[in-house]
């Protein structure tokens, strides 16, 4: 497989960027003028009409006005706490409501009467090399071909675990493959408006906004004094989720465990992530660079023996000893129990139940996670599922979940538990609740 060079045609569209760059600034520059010029005539016209107004009538008007004040006040609200920061796409894509304004340079040829999402299916039938092609053909073929999904898969299936990563998929790809980074100038402007390629970005670059964790309202058990039997009445009976204090942060691991530690102790051992066997040190770097909405997540159940030592670094908390655990008297026929748990921000697990009608701890080591956990006969909002619970469908990503469905969590009518797990805490997972994490931080847990 040969890789492309592009230097020619991109110096081409650097040249034909600049110029639409001058027509969209007189364009937007004429735009403002003209609706500043209408505000003041509707603000002229306001000032000249006749105030000839019956008191009674006024204040029929405003207790009429009054409900409806109050419905847009909630909705002002909600579209407020709905609020989160974007980054600019690179090659100018923006949301299909924009098209409204600036317009649509949707310059696909024969495609034009198909929709962005079967366009995008189609390309991914594409090998890399005819996908670096299809980009030469216009602005809009080429934005199309630098959506970073495509390229994840093709990376994953050429090179699985086994990647160099270099600021995208894409970039990933070329770089694995040539053992050089690619260089193009990245801000072209395509004039591409399309949700299928802009809500991916968004998903991707859109900043934690502070109402996502602002809400802590689970129930805080402190380890040094409460009991086994006082914790099995409070939470374990009445399948209660607790928030565990004073247990992890007495550990060896703890203060220990960071992606310093883990790069420099175990660079080139392979841990398990996203169902690929992955080096170390080559995984840290994907974690602190990656733009990515469908993140890799280190998860491990064999990490004790890959890495030993780490297994010893941590004791299973008094609520959970294996006098306590009836998988325990299975030995080895036992289902898998422990993990070892690494990933960046934004990544995280989207909502679940654990299998087998178990119950589960998770400790924070470094980082900080977003917990929601929703009882068990209740089927959190956005989330489709089968009758046994085992098939589960919901949005790619769990950013993606936040963005849409985050805000109709008070609609379910139930006590929806959340809380922040910083390092030291250790959440308890009581049998057949739902439950989502998103990683606010790179985080490491147990």
């Amino acid at each position: 497989m040969e890789i492309v060079d592009l230097s020619d045609q991109w110096s081409k569209l650097e040249e034909e960027a600049k110029k639409d760059a001058n027509v969209r600034v007189d364009r937007e520059s004429s735009l403002n003028s003209w609706v500043e010029g209408e505000d003041t005539d509707v603000q002229c016209a306001a000032a000249k009409k006749p105030t000839r107004e019956v008191e009674g009538v006024v204040d029929k008007r405003k207790r009429k006005s009054a409900g409806k004040d109050e419905k847009c006040a909630k909705r002002s609200k909600v579209e407020e706490d709905r609020k989160w920061v974007v980054s600019s796409h690179p090659l100018g894509i923006q949301s299909l409501g924009m098209s409204l304004h600036e317009g649509n340079k949707r310059n696909v040829g024969n495609f034009r009467v198909l929709n962005d999402l079967t366009i995008v299916r189609i390309i991914g039938h594409l090998d890399a090399k005819d996908m670096l092609k299809i980009g030469l053909v216009s602005k809009a073929m080429l934005a199309f071909s630098f959506h970073d999904d495509l390229w994840r898969v093709l990376v994953l299936r050429r090179f699985g675990g086994n990647f160099i990563w270099n600021k995208s998929w894409r970039g990933t790809y070329i770089a694995t493959r040539k053992k050089s980074k690619e260089e193009f100038p990245l801000r072209i402007n395509t004039g591409l408006c399309s949700d299928v390629l802009f809500h991916s970005w968004m998903c991707k670059t859109t900043e934690i906004p502070e109402q996502w964790l602002s809400k802590e309202n689970i129930s805080v058990c402190s380890y040094d004094k409460v009991s086994v039997k006082e914790f099995v009445t409070r939470f374990e009976r009445p399948n209660i989720p607790a928030l565990i204090r004073g247990c992890a942060n007495k550990w060896k691991c703890f203060g220990k465990w960071n992606p310093q530690f883990f790069e420099k102790e175990y660079s080139k051992t392979h841990f398990h992530v996203g169902g690929y066997s992955m080096r170390m040190d080559r995984y840290i770097r994907y974690m602190r660079e990656c733009c990515d909405d469908q993140t890799l997540y280190l998860f491990d159940k064999k990490f004790h023996e890959a890495a030993p030592i780490l297994g010893k670094e941590y004791v299973v908390p008094k609520y959970f000893s294996s006098k306590r655990d009836l998988f325990s008297l299975l030995d080895n026929r036992r289902p898998d129990y422990k993990w070892l748990i690494m990933g960046p921000k934004r990544s995280g697990s989207t909502f679940h139940k654990d299998p087998n009608g178990t119950s589960a701890w998770n400790a924070c080591i470094h980082g900080l996670k977003k917990w929601i956990l929703i009882p068990p006969n209740t089927l959190p909002c956005g989330v489709h599922a089968s009758v046994d619970g085992v098939d589960v469908t919901s949005p790619v990503s769990l950013v993606e979940w936040f963005i849409n469905f985050y805000h109709q969590l008070d609609d379910l009518g139930v006590n929806v538990i959340e809380c922040i797990q910083h390092p030291g805490d250790i959440i308890f997972v009581p049998c057949g609740w739902w439950h989502c994490v998103l990683n606010v931080k790179e985080s490491i847990a147990i």
